[in-house]
């Protein structure tokens, strides 16, 4: 049987015992880092049955900031392109768990676009 080296004087646990991060865990901190590499859409955040709702608002938020600053850079590097983001669906999933946040984001959204189509009309001229 194998064994994990541990510090001398102690006994070794052996590798069965040895528990390995939670599975939900591991989940959650990817989730949290990379949202759009583990959920087709943030609907699938509500849904997860793992999850509590305070780290599904966490998880939403981080998808939101990832997804307004796709919105804001597009609309300054090349406000002619039609941006592709999720952020509606983002704000629409975050208003089930903090509808204070998901107005702040719909607000900033609303903002950034109403810039684009500024620019948009300008570069028209």
């Amino acid at each position: 049987m194998e064994t994990v080296e541990t510090k001398p004087g102690t006994n070794p646990a052996p590798i069965s015992q040895v528990k390995s991060p939670d599975a939900s865990e591991r989940s959650f901190a990817e989730a949290l880092i990379d949202p759009v590499k583990i959920f087709a859409s943030p609907h699938e955040v509500v849904d997860h049955p793992w999850f509590s709702d305070e780290e599904k608002r966490t998880i939403l938020l981080s998808w939101a900031r990832d997804e307004l600053v796709i919105e804001q850079v597009a609309g300054r590097v090349m406000p002619e392109l039609q941006v592709k983001s999720r952020i509606d669906a983002v704000i629409e999933a975050l208003s089930l768990f903090d509808p204070p946040a998901a107005g702040e984001y719909l607000s900033a959204v609303q903002a950034i676009r109403g810039n684009r189509k500024r620019a948009r009309r300008a570069l028209q001229h």
